[in-house]
């Protein structure tokens, strides 16, 4: 479903290098990131795009692209849903709060992402949705470009949880520490409803590896997987880099 947004930019924390992992203080003194402490000053327009939105059985998702030139090394967007009356319905502040919500890693330049939540009301009630940006560091543009990777879906399947999603993921170039992997979903109307997503570990270059998405909401007939897409990121605070030689 593609509805009207209300987009607005945070400014970003001063506290960044003290709150973010050791991997993210390096980077930031190599060079390799960058954050700017007056962002909101100097972007007139929002931080990402954001191309659409969809709701399905109380949980709101929301895909947004980068336009810009850089690699977003990683940044925290705050969601507020409001009804027709402009009344607040729901926010991502809770799903936040258990880690669930709503932080990007490594977004490049005209790439989108997918965050999902859940509005604790029916979802049917929102009109639009407020964005707002945290937390935000950059790429400096120094760094080597990221391996492609491609995304393929082989089957949507109903379980008690809700729905999985089993795609094929293969990394062509070379290998590959970590990955975010999503799934867009369209309904039986054909417009977006859903995004579901997870990260994997340790993929080999030129091996398709089988991964299973769950979404923990039922979905209505004839719902279908419009694209999977899956693209590398850095290690950070909550995800360390694993030891992929075994």
């Amino acid at each position: 479903m593609r509805r009207r947004f209300v987009m607005a930019i945070a400014g970003v924390m001063v506290g960044l290098v003290a709150l973010s992992g050791c991997s993210d203080i390096a980077a930031q003194l190599s060079g390799e990131q960058v954050t700017d402490p007056e962002l909101s000053e100097k972007l007139v327009s929002p931080l990402l795009e954001t191309v659409s939105w969809g709701e399905v059985d109380g949980m709101l998702s929301v895909v947004v692209r980068n336009p810009g030139d850089r690699t977003l090394r990683h940044a925290t967007a705050v969601f507020v849903a409001r009804d027709a009356d402009g009344v607040t319905v729901g926010s991502s502040t809770s799903s936040e709060k258990k880690g669930t919500c709503c932080t990007v890693y490594d977004l490049q330049p005209d790439a989108e992402y997918g965050f999902y939540f859940d509005v604790g009301v029916d979802a049917g009630q929102v009109a639009e949705v407020e964005v707002n940006y945290r937390d935000v560091a950059w790429r400096s543009g120094k760094t080597e470009p990221v391996p492609a990777m491609r995304g393929a879906p082989v089957a949507l399947t109903a379980n008690t949880l809700g729905a999985v999603v089993v795609a094929d993921v293969t990394t062509p170039a070379s290998p590959v520490r970590q990955a975010i992997a999503q799934a867009f979903l369209d309904g039986p109307d054909g417009e977006f409803i859903a995004v579901v997503s997870g990260r994997w570990t340790c993929f080999a270059p030129g091996v398709p590896r089988r991964i299973q998405m769950q979404l923990y909401h039922p979905l209505p007939a004839g719902t279908t997987v419009d694209s999977v897409v899956a693209y590398p990121v850095g290690e950070d605070v909550a995800h360390p880099e694993p030891d992929c030689r075994s």
